[in-house]
């Protein structure tokens, strides 16, 4: 696996990545089309913002984008195609981001999870420090967690 900076070029297939990795979870196609424009990246963004994919065998199959700030960035990404979860890649993209953002001054990455990805984040070393409620048809207490993941040593 290697991970480079995105490119423009790659907003729509990147958007894609978001998507196929959202309706991973148990969420009704409905609502993975409730969510369109906020798993939409745009070639802007990708300009704008630190963004990296991971690659295997030349082949994007996740990335990251991150939000910079003064003490805390933002991981406003980050998505794994199905078939690589469970394999390490999220673990050495949220490496990578952690890595980057310790370089450029930040202090903690906030994120702001899906449900299903808090475990994945506390195995990586953040902490929940709120739940911010987010209901959707059929999961009324759905709540989403809020997280802050330390990078200074």
């Amino acid at each position: 696996m290697d991970i480079r900076r995105a490119e423009a070029s790659e907003a729509e297939a990147l958007s894609a990545i978001a998507r196929a990795s959202k309706a991973h979870w148990p969420y009704a196609p409905e609502q993975i089309e409730a969510w369109h424009d906020d798993l939409t990246l745009s070639a802007e963004l990708i300009t704008a913002h630190p963004t990296f994919v991971a690659l295997v065998d030349g082949v994007v199959a996740g990335f990251h984008q991150l939000l910079a700030g003064q003490d805390t960035w933002v991981l406003e990404h980050l998505w794994v195609l199905p078939s690589y979860m469970g394999k390490g890649m999220g673990r050495a993209l949220l490496q990578q981001a952690t890595d980057f953002a310790r370089r450029h001054g930040a202090q903690y990455i906030g994120i702001d999870a899906d449900p299903h990805a808090e475990a994945f984040y506390a195995a990586c070393g953040a902490q929940t420090v709120e739940r911010k409620a987010a209901p959707i048809d059929g999961a009324p207490e759905r709540a989403r967690p809020q997280m802050i993941l330390r990078v200074k040593e």
